[in-house]
């Protein structure tokens, strides 16, 4: 029998809903600048983060989120003020989605920043990375519409992240297990966030999404701080929830909620409306090559090797690979859905001229004699 799942409207979710179910026009040239200053943006912060190890992993993480939420909160109000009644009940109306988005996003960051505290500073930045694995593998066992294009050209990026994990493990030996799982799980999360995040950016204004995911994670973080961290309402330094505004600190959270946290995150963010979360998942591999080179500049990783740079340009390769692969799929189920239009058409205008009642039916030229 066939699945209706197969079927060339059944592809809706990968398509405009805003054009009436047609592919998403390319992304114009600002968003592929924009995604190249948001990969280098976030692939900075693991930097940062090893030069904050005195600080507990869940209170830094909700010290980062803390802080990007307030710088986003006075863009996010002149938002609200602008939308339309409608689109502010619809807003409401999805709080559960933007709650799993903010659930996902407190995950991620929780287990991230303690991966880059408990393995290697390239281990961590590469299993983070896995998030095109879980795209593409997730899409194939849900039967989604996926090309072998796509399949291939992420099979390439894992080629390229296994051979940068190859080259870290033989430059840097702390190396654990459950730092590595910790950067894994982080990877996975990040899938529903993607995900989310593109399903309600078809709509809502990118600074209303952004604070509200990233305050309630933030929110979630600090509350997980205080009951496995010991992290005090009142306190201050790296016990404190408002730790974050010592003059030591200061200056690290601000870098990051300004350029991972903004340019970066709410990058992806606003890139959601026009790219797939597998080009943006892809491109973010680029993480495990810039984040060692960062880091070796500041003195925390040892110099990457030429197997780092190999398989950061085949991680390149897939990201291309893949971002042209999935125009030429959904430019042939464009083809497709629009032919089954004109074939539906057609078959309802037959349908409609023999079920036409006699009398409404043209009398040819006999009939006309004989009536008259």
């Amino acid at each position: 029998m066939h699945d209706d799942n197969d079927s060339p409207r059944s592809a809706a979710f990968e398509l405009d809903p805003q054009s009436g179910g047609l592919p998403k026009p390319a992304p114009p040239l600002w968003a592929w600048l924009l995604l190249v200053a948001a990969v280098v943006a976030v692939s900075s912060a693991g930097t940062v983060f090893s030069l904050l190890k005195d600080v507990p992993p869940l209170t830094l993480a909700s010290w980062r989120l803390g802080t990007t939420s307030v710088l986003l909160g006075l863009a996010a109000a002149a938002q609200w003020r602008a939308m339309p009644p409608a689109d502010r009940r619809r807003t409401l109306q999805q709080a559960p989605l933007l709650a799993a988005s903010g659930a996902c996003l407190c995950v991620h960051f929780g287990a991230w920043v303690y991966s880059v505290e408990a393995t290697s500073l390239t281990h961590s930045l590469l299993f983070v990375s896995a998030t095109p694995l879980f795209l593409a593998g997730g899409t194939w066992l849900l039967r989604k519409p996926i090309s072998g294009g796509e399949l291939a050209g992420t099979g390439v990026g894992a080629v390229g992240a296994v051979l940068l994990a190859t080259a870290a493990a033989r430059s840097d030996a702390q190396v654990t297990v459950r730092g590595d799982l910790a950067a894994l799980t982080a990877s996975l999360c990040f899938v529903g966030y993607l995900l989310i995040g593109r399903k309600l950016r078809a709509w809502m204004p990118v600074m209303v999404y952004a604070v509200s995911v990233t305050g309630l994670a933030a929110g979630l973080l600090c509350l997980g701080g205080v009951a496995f961290e010991g992290t005090r309402l009142t306190g201050a330094g790296k016990h404190g929830v408002f730790g974050w505004v010592h003059p030591s600190y200061l200056p690290y959270m601000l870098y990051l909620a300004v350029v991972p946290g903004i340019v970066g995150h709410t990058g992806f963010n606003t890139l959601l409306k026009y790219m797939d979360p597998l080009v943006i998942s892809l491109c973010c591999n680029l993480e495990p090559l810039i984040g060692s080179l960062l880091g070796w500049a500041a003195g925390v990783v040892s110099p990457p090797g030429a197997m780092t740079y190999v398989g950061g340009a085949l991680i390149m390769a897939s990201t291309f690979v893949v971002s042209y692969a999935s125009h030429v799929r959904e430019k042939q189920q464009q083809a497709a859905g629009a032919e089954g239009c004109e074939r539906g058409d057609e078959e309802d205008g037959a349908a409609g001229e023999a079920q036409r009642l006699p009398e409404e039916r043209p009398m040819v030229e006999g009939e006309r004699l004989l009536a008259g």
